[in-house]
């Protein structure tokens, strides 16, 4: 059994008191068990003044954790605030680590798994990650160095986001210490049968263009059906005079693969070159769609697909990450989405939900067989 402790701080200059504020609620010399582990998320202010820092010192449990724009847990909801959650156990073990990445992304992750796992009888049954936005790496290279290195254990986390529509200034942290291209991990070992949860897009939402991905290189797409990418949105009138229409990041990129999985990517933006640079890899072959998800649908599929489910799910704790993109639809409402979730889940269960520059979550594919999947334009999250 695992339990999950929050606490939350609004205090970004005085650092004593943030953490103080932190341990008040956490009460740990009551409520913490045999094993333990942090995970952090915070408005990148918090960084700035020292606050991570001090509130992770303060913890005496490793703690990974990375930036975000908005977030939740019982009690507050919004921005600017940091949050601290504890997973604590008797029979479960949590180990923690952190590496940091070079120009070869995959080797340091397999790298960093390996100090968590030494010995090759060993097998978590999940892994937790906090993972960086950084130009070299993206979620589906996550997914793939860890897949080698596990063997398929599932993966669940996200990559730091920040509140500015090009993500500067995200980070990730290990006990506290930041950097903008540290990976960080955490393998549960023990008795754990966590359940998935995710926001799909369904067949009805997605306009269907018979167009196939022609050429493409991980996340950048090259040509859709024999035309440049850019060139193909300028034909159905998602591009104009080479340049892809504003909002664009709203208007999802549906990919169907062989095996039945679905992708969902989010656009970035136009090179010179007519390609299109996504958040996330877009495989050559595979069919590609397009989906107008507004603001109905969003606040609609967050309580349907995953608020709900959770409810009814008669579990401990909830970990949920919703895509940036999807807050983008909400407009002048971003908290609207959360909030939905928090009403649902009420005095249920302990919860944190955060947002992020994409979300790594095992999905269903065609088999009926759990596979690890990074996508965009979701909302996940695992129950334990």
């Amino acid at each position: 059994m695992i339990r999950m402790l929050t606490a939350y701080t609004r205090e970004i200059d005085d650092i004593k008191r943030a953490a103080a504020e932190i341990l008040e609620q956490l009460q740990l010399d009551e409520r913490l068990l045999r094993c333990s582990v942090g995970l952090l998320a915070f408005h990148p202010d918090f960084l700035e003044t020292g606050a991570v820092k001090a509130v992770s010192a303060a913890l005496p449990f490793d703690s990974i954790g990375g930036t975000t724009s908005n977030l939740a847990v019982p009690g507050d909801l919004g921005d600017l605030i940091l949050t601290v959650t504890v997973l604590t156990s008797d029979d479960v073990e949590f180990r923690a680590g952190a590496v940091l990445l070079d120009d070869d992304p995959g080797a340091s992750i397999r790298e960093s798994y390996a100090r968590l796992v030494p010995h090759a009888g060993e097998k978590p049954a999940l892994l937790l990650t906090v993972a960086p936005v950084i130009g070299n790496v993206g979620g589906d290279d996550v997914i793939e160095a860890l897949n080698a290195a596990s063997g398929g254990v599932p993966v669940f986390g996200s990559l730091a986001t920040a509140p500015n529509p090009y993500l500067h200034g995200t980070a990730t942290c290990m006990n506290g210490a930041h950097q903008e291209n540290l990976f960080t991990l955490i393998a549960v070992f023990g008795d754990v049968n966590p359940q998935f949860y995710h926001t799909s897009i369904p067949d009805d939402r997605v306009i269907q263009q018979n167009a196939v991905i022609t050429r493409s290189e991980k996340h950048m797409l090259q040509s859709i059906n024999g035309l440049s990418a850019l060139g193909y949105l300028e034909s159905i009138g998602l591009a104009e005079n080479g340049n892809i229409a504003a909002g664009i990041a709203s208007i999802p990129f549906v990919l169907g693969l062989d095996d039945g999985t679905r992708l969902v990517r989010a656009a970035n933006r136009a090179t010179k070159e007519g390609y299109i640079k996504a958040y996330g890899n877009v495989p050559q072959g595979a069919s590609i769609g397009f989906s107008g998800c507004n603001a109905g649908f969003v606040l609609n599929s967050a309580k349907e697909r995953v608020a709900r489910p959770i409810a009814a799910s008669g579990r401990d704790c909830a970990l949920i990450v919703s895509c940036e993109a999807r807050k983008w639809t909400l407009g002048t409402r971003p908290t609207a989405e959360m909030r939905e979730v928090v009403d649902c889940l009420d005095t249920l269960l302990p919860y944190r939900i955060i947002y992020a520059g994409g979300e790594l979550c095992p999905v269903t594919n065609r088999a009926g067989r759990l596979v690890n999947s990074f996508q965009n334009f979701s909302m996940i999250a695992c129950v334990l």
